[in-house]
This record gives structure tokens, C-alpha cells and sequence, in this order.
């Protein structure tokens, strides 16, 4: 009788832990998602993070303050995020330039070290600009200029970052440019405003009132098509170079969160990318994009192939 009593006691104190843990989970999130970017603040990887971050917050019923650690290409925060507690509390906000990383062979961190969540945002486009007072006017002569006059003009590109891979393909297809690391892109914006670079890589929302006020000219755009923005600059591939990027932004949860925690976020994401009109009308207005999602797989399938297409440019 006595056995019998303290076999219930325990199976009642392992029952009541059971639905103890099932109201965690349920009640979750219960307070703040700390949300990391691995740029500065000012650029679009750190714009793109704090318009979601705001829209989220009324969905989750949480906080989600963006923390910025800087350094090493992004490797610095993401390794950060991959060391944290997998309990659903730390995110990392990244793009496609961790898979340059990767591919560059910088750091050993895959997609497989992460949960992700999906493809959330995508940018209008990344341009090539130069100052108002450059005396290229076009592509093509910026690029006879650099072949002719190796490693004298400079050109923006972050370690490990897109802009040094684009960079890389650029100088592969017969220019000599000389890289130049300023940082994110709140960097390379200041550095090309300023004249202490000849050339620079900006995302088309970032660079376009400094366009429309004749500060800057574009020269190209990197993406597959035309920009909605500056319809009439030619893409790299219409030039004749087989080069485009596009960056898409996702989330990487730590390896292991749990999967219920996942689906809430994503679920919330979803909600506001499909049905905020604040959210649209601030991307928008801020960097030319549109609202973008691509579920969990979609997006997993995708960023391996586009791994796969930068691992086949020789650095």
C-alpha cells in the first residue's frame, strides 16, 4: 500500500511537470526575442530587422529588441546566436551574405548549424554607383577605366560580404579594381557620398534620394531584372556579364529550438508580411521593396542552390 502511494506521488509530480512544461510552451513568448543583426546600424540588413521587429511586436505580444553585433562578415553574431540557449529567445537576423561567407570559405558555420525559418524580406535590387562628379558616365567605361588603370580605382567590398563576391566576378571578367572594406551599407553610402571611394555597391532604396538629388549616379544593377525604381539602368546581364545577387533576408533560430516556437514566429511573420499595410507602405517607402515571404523548405531549397552558384566563382 505504501509502494502504491509513492508511485502515485511520483507519477502525479511528473504528470503535474508535464502540464507545467505544456503551459510554457503554450504561454510562449512570454517575454522579449532578442533579435541579432550582424551589421551596423543604418543599412538594410539593420532597417529590414527593426520594420518586422516593430509589426511583430503586437503580434507575439512581446518585445523584440534589435541588438547589432558587428564583425568578421556577420561570423561574430552568428556564432553568438548559435552558441545561445535553444529556447526561442535569441534570433539571428541575416542574409544571403552568410552564404558568401561560406562559400569563401571564411567560416566554417552552414544553414545546418540554424533552424531557419524562411525567406522574410527581399531587396529591390543592389546598384552600382559612383559620385555625381565621377567621369564615368557608363558601365562600360568604368570598366575600360579599371582594366586600363589596374588597382587605382576603388571599389567598396566587405570581407566575406556579397559586395566582395560581386566584387570578385567583376574583377574576374577583366577589371582590377582595388577592394575597399568600409563596412555595412550605411558605410559604403558615406564613404561614396564622401568621395573616399570611386565606386560602391548600395542597395537601390538606400542610394535613390541621393540619385534624385544628383549627388550620386547609377551605372548598373546586380539583380536578374531591372530595378521598379530605375527602370531604365541595365542590369549586369544585359551588359553582357553573367552576374546577379539578390539579398534575401530570413531568420536563423539556434539548433534545437523547439518546433511549436518556430511555428508561432513564423505564423506571426507571415501575418504581418501578407496583411500589414504599414509594414508595405515602410519598405516601401524606405528601400523600394515589396512584401516577400518563402515558407521553411522553399527557402531552404532555394539558399542551397544559390550557395551552390557562389561556390562555382574562383576567388
Amino acid at each position: 500500500m505504501q509502494r502504491r502511494t509513492v508511485l502515485a506521488s511520483v507519477f502525479g509530480a511528473l504528470a503535474a511537470m508535464a502540464i507545467g512544461q505544456t503551459a510554457m510552451a503554450d504561454d510562449w513568448p512570454s517575454r522579449p526575442i532578442q533579435v541579432i543583426v550582424p551589421f551596423g546600424a543604418g543599412g538594410d540588413t539593420d532597417f529590414n530587422a527593426r520594420a518586422l521587429a516593430k509589426y511583430l511586436e503586437p503580434e507575439l505580444g512581446v518585445s523584440l529588441p534589435v541588438i547589432n553585433v558587428t564583425g568578421a562578415g556577420g561570423t561574430v553574431a552568428a556564432r553568438q546566436v548559435m552558441g545561445a540557449k535553444a529556447d526561442g529567445q535569441t534570433v539571428l537576423f541575416f542574409h544571403t551574405t552568410f552564404l558568401t561567407s561560406q562559400a569563401l570559405g571564411i567560416t566554417d558555420l552552414t544553414l545546418d548549424d540554424y533552424e531557419v525559418t524562411g525567406i522574410v524580406a527581399q531587396e529591390d535590387g543592389n546598384v552600382i554607383v559612383v559620385p555625381a562628379d565621377s567621369p564615368y558616365q557608363t558601365m562600360e567605361e568604368l570598366m575600360a577605366a579599371s582594366t586600363a588603370n589596374p588597382g587605382e580605382i576603388d571599389l567598396t567590398a566587405n570581407t566575406g560580404a556579397m559586395t566582395y563576391l560581386v566584387g570578385t566576378q567583376l574583377n574576374n571578367a577583366g577589371a582590377a579594381f582595388n577592394f575597399v572594406d568600409v563596412g555595412g551599407a550605411s558605410g559604403r553610402l558615406t564613404a561614396v557620398l564622401g568621395g573616399n571611394v570611386d565606386v560602391s555597391f548600395n542597395p537601390v532604396g538606400q542610394v535613390k534620394p541621393y540619385v534624385d538629388s544628383g549627388d550620386l549616379r547609377v551605372l548598373a544593377t546586380i539583380s536578374n531584372e531591372r530595378t521598379t525604381s530605375l527602370p531604365d539602368v541595365p542590369t549586369l546581364t544585359d551588359l553582357g556579364y553573367d552576374i546577379t545577387f539578390r539579398a534575401e533576408f530570413f531568420y536563423l533560430f539556434p539548433k534545437g529550438t523547439p518546433q511549436d516556437r518556430i511555428d508561432i514566429f513564423s505564423s506571426a511573420i507571415q501575418n504581418v508580411i501578407a496583411n500589414s499595410g504599414g509594414y508595405a507602405d515602410e519598405i516601401q517607402k524606405a528601400y523600394s521593396q515589396k512584401p516577400y515571404y518563402l515558407g521553411r523548405e522553399e527557402s531552404r531549397e532555394h539558399l542551397d542552390a544559390v550557395l551552390e552558384r557562389m561556390k562555382q566563382v574562383k576567388f
